[in-house]
């Protein structure tokens, strides 16, 4: 217990981190708390294809307290992708990617998570998560040889169907647990390291103990957190970030709905996948993408955070990422593909250039 405090309280800190290095701890609450309220979903929850729908229903309108709950469970998931991907962008505003072992270790919580949520969102088993997951699943076929074989062992049968439900309520149990192994890995691998600073020098020779004054600025903002959750949650209860509405009916194979579309914070990657008109080809682009984002450890620049060029390429990279967002949601025609497909492939000319 001594050197589990001495790790957490008195770590060595750069003196000078600002506000931007709360969003750290800010997502580790959010994990802890869209587990344990996934914890007390499940127990409400059948995985079964005639019952899933139905406990979902039951778990918001019969169950006390069951909407908070729901609700709960639903926005975190929201709550976590903002807060990752503002920590993201202060981590390429400061060169974090330098420190190989955080990189690595940050970029494989990014896929887990992104996995999880995907997973959970077929759960519910409503229309959009019915054809979310047999379009997403459908992707895996365009991979050589091996594609069709791949797919058939992840529906379980020859279309989704109630085995697809089961492998993924084991998955989307097992991730978590995942997550918190590559979490404390991560926190383990900070603590070795050190933190980065906003000044971007070196801050070896001017660091104070984590523990008074960052423990409280990091108690602040978890506060302030948790207080704007529970006034949306008390005046906007049956609020959805972007929960689409076809999901509130009941899968139907039978019945496609006009625009299959995923949540909002997997947008910037569908509007990359469905601008380039072939399959291959669109998941060719994201798998560049995300390659290019995890070689940015072996980026050698000597840019200062402060350097104009260095500045204008991530606002440019994050301009691209909202555009890119707000195209997810329009139809496939002329001109949003087009206004994808340039968006798309800037974001992945700028990041070599980072």
């Amino acid at each position: 217990m001594k050197k589990i405090l001495n790790n957490i309280f008195f770590i060595p800190t750069p003196s000078n981190i600002s506000l931007m290095w709360n969003f750290g701890s800010l997502l580790g609450l959010s994990m802890v708390i869209q587990s344990i309220s996934g914890i007390f979903v499940s127990m409400h929850y059948c995985n079964n294809t005639l019952l899933a729908f139905n406990s979902y229903i039951f778990l918001s309108k019969i169950i006390e307290n069951g909407m908070i709950l729901q609700m709960t469970h639903a926005h975190f998931s929201s709550i976590i992708f903002i807060i990752m991907y503002i920590h993201i962008m202060k981590s390429l505003l400061n060169k974090s990617f330098n420190k190989k072992q955080m990189w690595i270790s940050g970029n494989l919580m990014l896929f887990m998570i992104m996995g999880s949520a995907f997973i959970g969102y077929v759960l519910p088993w409503g229309q959009m998560s019915f054809w979310g997951a047999t379009v997403i699943t459908n992707i895996l076929s365009s991979i050589p040889f091996l594609g069709k074989k791949i797919v058939f062992w992840v529906w379980g049968s020859f279309s989704v169907d109630n085995p697809t439900l089961n492998r993924f309520f084991s998955l989307h149990f097992l991730m978590p647990l995942l997550i918190l192994a590559m979490s404390m890995i991560h926190l383990s691998i900070l603590h070795e390291k050190g933190s980065s600073n906003q000044m971007g020098l070196n801050s070896s020779k001017d660091k104070i103990y984590f523990n008074k004054s960052f423990m409280f600025k990091d108690l602040i903002s978890l506060m302030l957190m948790v207080m704007f959750y529970c006034l949306m949650l008390s005046f906007f209860i049956d609020f959805h970030f972007s929960m689409a509405k076809e999901n509130f009916f009941p899968a139907d194979p039978l019945n496609t709905p006009l625009h299959i579309k995923p949540e909002w914070y997997f947008m910037f990657a569908y509007a990359i996948l469905r601008s380039v008109p072939s399959k291959i080809g669109g998941i060719l682009s994201l798998l560049i993408l995300f390659l290019l984002f995890i070689l940015l450890m072996f980026n050698k620049s000597n840019y200062s955070k402060f350097f104009f060029k260095k500045k204008m390429l991530i606002f440019i990279f994050l301009t691209c990422f909202i555009i890119l967002t707000n195209m997810g949601y329009k139809l496939i025609e002329y001109p949003f593909t087009e206004i994808s497909l340039f968006f798309g492939m800037l974001m992945i000319l700028i990041l070599p250039l980072m």
